[in-house]
């Protein structure tokens, strides 16, 4: 039998470290990043401190950015990555697994979901969900057929609760299936291989397309059940969790989508009114066209 992928040594060791530096019990924001995107991951760090969030850890999977971060004293942790794209998938899942097996109660979020009002207090801050994340639009397209709807991992609080530690613990187990396929995919399938159940009762439900696909959205938290794992899930309400894009204020967190052309990423930030580096100095003095 093969064994699961695990954080080498020195990663366990630096986040232990970053974690005893951090202190605190509250809803961890973390980002996991690399200095390719460290322009990007600076407009997201404006976003948050703008809003008083002092407190939140970066995962640099590269020295460069891990140099950034030192000099700004920003809480940071180097972890180790080999440079490619399923690599970087499979760290992220190492990350999350080992933060809740350390009992730290965490909030994943990508550098371009970006943060314009607080979530922590209303969502997060003694939620009864073990996980409760964000919704996607389409990918696994297999999975939007099948539920009517997707969550993405690209914004989301895990509990450190023993059904989230099974749920990640089953991630990292296949972690040759993250790598192949990705973060999104494995999760949303592996939730429904396991008999997850949702549950709208009481919810007003309506319908977003975005590049062609349907996708339901509700008007509150959709609740799920996954008796295998002992798991509650919820999925947060698209119009104040964004996925597909518009200029409601209302919304706490926006996730802005790609644009095929990596040249036109921040005009895509800009549109979504997620753009911050235009009015304030970021922190890390990446240069604005640093984008992978």
């Amino acid at each position: 039998m093969i064994d699961a992928p695990s954080l080498s040594n020195a990663s366990q060791t630096d986040l232990e470290r970053a974690l005893s530096k951090l202190g605190g019990s509250d809803p961890l924001p973390i980002v996991v990043a690399t200095d390719t995107y460290a322009h990007l991951l600076d407009n997201w760090i404006c976003h948050v401190e703008a809003l008083g969030i002092e407190r939140y850890l970066i995962v640099a999977l590269d020295q460069p950015l891990m140099d950034r971060l030192s000099r700004t004293g920003i809480g940071s942790a180097r972890c180790d990555w080999d440079g490619t794209y399923p690599d970087f998938l499979l760290q992220r899942v190492l990350v999350w697994e080992f933060l809740a097996r350390h009992e730290v109660d965490f909030v994943q979020t990508d550098m371009d979901a970006i943060w314009l009002r607080n979530p922590i207090p209303e969502f997060f801050a003694g939620s009864r969900f073990d996980v409760l994340g964000s919704e996607g639009t389409f990918h696994p397209v297999e999975m939007l057929d099948r539920w009517g709807f997707v969550l993405c991992t690209g914004f989301f609080h895990a509990r450190p609760t023993t059904g989230t530690k099974k749920l990640l613990s089953a991630m990292r187990s296949r972690g040759d299936w993250v790598a192949a396929t990705d973060c999104q995919y494995a999760l949303n399938f592996m939730l429904d291989e396991l008999g997850t159940a949702w549950h709208d009762a009481g919810l007003q439900s309506y319908r977003l397309t975005f590049r062609g696909h349907d996708f339901t959205c509700y008007d509150g938290i959709l609740r799920g059940t996954c008796d295998a794992l002992g798991l509650s899930i919820g999925m947060l309400p698209h119009q104040l969790f964004q996925r597909s894009t518009n200029l409601d204020p209302v919304s706490f967190v926006k996730h802005v989508q790609r644009t095929k052309d990596p040249s036109q990423r921040i005009d895509a930030m800009r549109a979504a009114g997620c753009w911050m580096l235009d009015r304030v100095h970021g922190r890390l003095g990446a240069p604005a066209g640093q984008f992978g």
